[in-house]
Order: C-alpha cells, then sequence, then structure tokens
C-alpha cells in the first residue's frame, strides 16, 4: 500500500480524554502535548507519512503509540512513544510497563520503537526529534 494511501485510510483512535486534545499541529491535528506538537510538526515537514494515537491490537488489550509512522521508502512501521514526565514517579511506572507491554508482543525500542523522553529540568529539543527522523527515516 501506497503512503498516501495509508495517510488517507481511516483508523480507529484513542477516545479518552478528548478535552486533552489542545495542542494543533501544523497538518492541523490536535495532539495532547507541547512535544508531541514537536514531533508531529517535523514528521509532517520532513514528508514522513504518520497516524497519531492510532490503535494496536496487542495480545493484553488495544495501545494507542503516540505515533504510527510508515517509513515513505520502505513502507515498513514504525511506532513512536514519547514519554514527557518522567521525573513523575507513577507517570514512569507506567511507561515502564508499557514498554514492558511492547517487547512482550514483540515491538522492540530502537527497532520498531522509537522512544523519546523527557523531565521538566531536561526537555526535548527540535534538534534531538529532527537527529532521529534523520536517523530513521531519511
Amino acid at each position: 500500500m501506497s503512503a498516501q494511501k495509508w495517510c488517507a485510510e481511516s483508523f480507529e483512535t484513542n477516545s479518552s480524554h478528548p478535552e486533552h486534545l489542545i495542542h494543533t499541529t501544523l497538518a492541523g491535528h490536535k495532539v495532547r502535548s507541547k512535544s508531541e506538537v514537536i514531533i508531529a510538526n517535523l514528521l509532517y515537514t520532513n514528508h514522513i507519512p504518520y497516524r497519531y494515537e492510532a490503535a494496536l491490537p496487542l495480545k493484553e488489550f488495544t495501545a494507542y503509540p503516540d505515533f504510527t509512522i510508515m517509513h515513505p521508502v520502505t513502507n515498513k512501521i514504525f511506532y513512536w512513544e514519547h514519554f514527557g514526565m518522567m521525573d513523575n514517579a507513577p507517570y514512569c511506572d507506567t511507561a515502564c510497563n508499557k514498554l514492558k507491554t511492547y517487547c512482550y508482543n514483540g515491538i522492540f525500542p530502537s527497532m520498531q520503537l522509537i522512544t523519546t523522553y523527557e523531565t521538566s529540568k531536561c526537555p526535548i529539543s527540535t534538534d534531538q526529534v529532527q537527529q532521529i527522523i534523520t536517523q530513521y527515516f531519511l
């Protein structure tokens, strides 16, 4: 399937907490955080096809990765999870459990799963995101 067709298809999205979708990307999508805006905008400006919070059925439940990305050349699917509050202990625990769930389902960090992290003292930068996009997709 072509990337254009894939992008145009409808898909199930995360319906929990729609009130948190408060930031708008260049493509007109609503996302939950400023960091997700950075990721979405750089994917968009680099012409990398993506879906935001698309359903991913796993063995135990359906996950909603922040971004599901189709490689523009190989059409391989990647997932990108941004963990933005790693200095918050309960959030960190949930993030670590989510990573384990991905691994248990054969989706591994730095293979098909891109992960980024930040804390209140160490925010993610546009340059970091661009480097990751360049490494994986350009």
